[in-house]
């Protein structure tokens, strides 16, 4: 039997009111999937805040009375993750540096990640050097690489060394080291100077220095 208008009209009607029902549902999914991601990448996301004095990526003011003395032993400056180190003439005429790559005296900021794959090296007083213990790399004390596998010097931070009034009358010069030499370099302690800042969120990247080793173990 065929179809009457008024039943097509009621199917048609139905089907109306069916679909209607499947948008809804399906907006309202829709709706609490995107809250539900939108919560997720919330929670996913890293949290910023400003970085305060004294923290990793942060400055930290180190009173001249808390620095070492020239050719002393590095100080650990564990939560801003680097070595300070005051060159004297003894680290500047260490004959293990290889050729071209002899320092100038003064204050170096060295960052304490290995350049070679990102562990923790330590200074070893007993070689007088930094050593990587994951894989051998091994610096001196103003960062140059003297065995593989790592294959440029270490990383540095900036450095400024400010008076009384807080004035910058030195700083670490910047730039590409593998262009400029001087770039990174150690700064030297003017009068006047009461405190170094080190900047742990300026670093500057060690000059390429993939020659051979210049010690054996």
């Amino acid at each position: 039997m065929g179809h009457t208008a008024g039943d097509m009209s009621v199917q048609a009607r139905a089907m109306s009111r069916r679909e209607f029902l499947y948008y809804l549902w399906g907006a309202s999914m829709a709706l609490v999937l995107a809250e539900s991601g939108g919560a997720l990448v919330w929670f996913a996301l890293p949290r910023f805040k400003p970085v305060k004095p004294g923290e990793f990526g942060g400055t930290f003011t180190i009173p001249l009375d808390h620095v070492p003395p020239a050719d002393g032993p590095p100080v650990e400056y564990t939560g801003g993750r680097f070595w300070l180190v005051n060159l004297g003439e003894q680290a500047i005429s260490d004959p293990r540096h290889p050729p071209g790559f002899g320092p100038r005296p003064g204050m170096l900021a060295l960052y304490k990640v290995c350049v070679h794959l990102g562990c923790l090296y330590q200074w070893r007083p007993t070689n007088d050097r930094f050593e990587c213990p994951c894989h051998g790399s091994k610096y001196l004390k103003d960062g140059t690489r003297v065995r593989d596998p790592a294959s440029r010097n270490l990383d540095v931070f900036l450095i400024r060394a400010v008076d009384a009034q807080g004035n910058v009358l030195t700083e670490t010069k910047t730039g590409n080291a593998d262009e400029d030499p001087t770039a990174g370099g150690p700064i030297t302690i003017t009068a006047g100077t009461v405190a170094l800042q080190v900047d742990t969120s300026k670093r500057i990247k060690g000059r390429r220095n993939d020659g051979p080793n210049t010690v054996r173990d």
